[in-house]
């Protein structure tokens, strides 16, 4: 009779893909990665808003007074909307997939689980 499954110890012994990315701290570089775009994305996002109010801000202080400001909305104005959605977008998909990776890999969020690894490596246990 033919055998054919794998015997379970040469099966066991082979490490999995999450073992390999865990071992190896690929998958605590890329949720980092993911992290430091995330953070990027929403300080573009955030950006153009922030600088349109400290601009009015300066502008009141500079003659003393309420500025003038159109309360109608401009095509700049609609694509500094878009601009920021985008990047607000992209910062919500990178931070999506940081908490995906990190929950599949070490099975906690993504700060945490950089936490455990930079403990792992400052105790020299993987040196």
């Amino acid at each position: 009779m033919r055998n054919d499954r794998p015997d379970r110890e040469a099966h066991a012994a082979k490490p999995g893909l999450r073992d390999m990315l865990a071992t190896s701290h690929v998958a605590a570089v890329a949720i980092a990665i993911f992290l430091i775009w995330s953070i990027d994305g929403f300080c573009q996002a955030l950006w153009r808003p922030l600088s349109g109010i400290l601009n009015l801000l300066a502008t009141a202080v500079a003659i003393l007074d309420v500025p003038y400001y159109s309360s109608t909305s401009t095509m700049k104005d609609r694509l500094d909307l878009d601009t920021a959605l985008t990047f607000l977008g992209f910062a919500m998909f990178f931070l999506f997939a940081a908490w995906i990776l990190s929950r599949w890999v070490y099975g906690m969020g993504p700060l945490r689980s950089l936490g455990e690894c930079r403990s792992k490596l400052v105790g020299g246990k993987n040196a």
